[in-house]
């Protein structure tokens, strides 16, 4: 909510779409930053063609982003794009009480995920550029990184084209966008790191 809240007033937004641009251009810029200090490598953005959302480039390399939100449910996404989007009327959620919300916010995670590993739109930036990084905005009030694994862990992954080297998850913590390398399957948990994306 803080982050749709953020854009929307920051950016002047008059549609939802618009909406929707301007949190994942707010992404992208929040994980150039947060990627600077956790490696030093310093990317800007030199395109954004969609797909996908940005193409990036060091001093080093060239690498491209693409940017997706893993919302709880259909209604907590129209809860929250209905709130930000100036000139929409709020569509709040509405109250529970719910039961399996951790079960529920991991199986569409993984549903999300798959769909982005499967589809062959990132063919061209794949060749062109290599393997891109995903960025998973996880916008959910049930957040449970046990649950997400163990729905991964479960999941068939034989349809992943392999055009994305690594998947990262954000989220708002102590007031703050943060990001976390996602390790999907129980292969990648069990293999060394090696060199970052």
């Amino acid at each position: 909510m803080l982050l749709m809240q953020f854009c929307a007033r920051e950016c002047k937004m008059t549609s939802r779409s618009i909406v929707k641009d301007k949190c994942e251009r707010f992404l992208v810029d929040a994980f150039i930053r947060w990627w600077a200090s956790e490696t030093g490598e310093q990317f800007q953005v030199i395109s954004r063609p969609d797909p996908p959302d940005a193409i990036i480039q060091s001093d080093l390399r060239t690498s491209w982003i693409e940017v997706t939100d893993a919302f709880y449910s259909d209604e907590w996404a129209k809860d929250r794009y209905s709130d930000a989007t100036p000139g929409e009327t709020h569509k709040p959620m509405k109250s529970g009480p719910y039961v399996g919300m951790d079960a529920q916010a991991a199986g569409r995670f993984v549903t999300l995920l798959k769909k982005k590993l499967s589809k062959k739109s990132y063919e061209n930036p794949h060749k062109k550029y290599g393997s891109g990084m995903l960025l998973v905005a996880v916008k959910s009030p049930w957040f449970d990184r046990d649950e997400m694994r163990d729905a991964c862990y479960k999941t068939d992954w034989s349809l992943d084209h392999g055009f994305f080297s690594s998947v990262f998850i954000s989220f708002r913590s102590l007031n703050q966008q943060t990001f976390e390398e996602w390790k999907w399957d129980a292969q990648q948990d069990k293999r060394e790191m090696g060199e970052r994306p």
